[in-house]
């Protein structure tokens, strides 16, 4: 992967924020269609907010190619391609929320891999065409 840009967040919910927009930003630059652009941001707010509230990351890393968001933290080992994905059951507006982001990853994102690097998580999450 040719990293076009990369960034270090604190590992805070107030900084999965200022990395949402640092993304969608990046993903103008880049070209990104708009689903990409969409899928992309979305995967990384879901990630981000998980490896720091179940994970206690202290630190996150993002790298970017031309399709491709590597996600790194520092918080406990979780592999979210071998994760249970959790299915709505009857009406949605009675359910009980959490546990369907592993879900969401995997169908928003066009390939998901996962490795455990030293002390770190490293998801990479790929979305496809550029709009050009």
């Amino acid at each position: 992967m040719t990293v076009l840009e990369a960034r270090t967040f604190l590992g805070t919910l107030e900084a999965a924020m200022e990395a949402e927009a640092w993304a969608a930003d990046q993903a103008k630059r880049l070209d990104l269609s708009e689903r990409a652009a969409f899928a992309m941001t979305l995967c990384l707010e879901e990630l981000f907010v998980n490896a720091v509230t179940h994970g206690a990351a202290r630190e996150v890393r993002l790298a970017l190619s031309e399709d491709t968001l590597e996600f790194r933290d520092d918080g406990t080992a979780f592999d979210p391609t071998c994760a249970p994905q959790k299915r709505l059951q009857g009406q949605t507006f009675d359910f009980e929320i959490g546990g369907f982001g592993t879900g969401l990853l995997q169908k928003f994102a066009d390939r998901l891999s996962y490795r455990r690097e030293g002390d770190w998580n490293v998801v990479r999450l790929a979305f496809g065409a550029r709009s050009r």
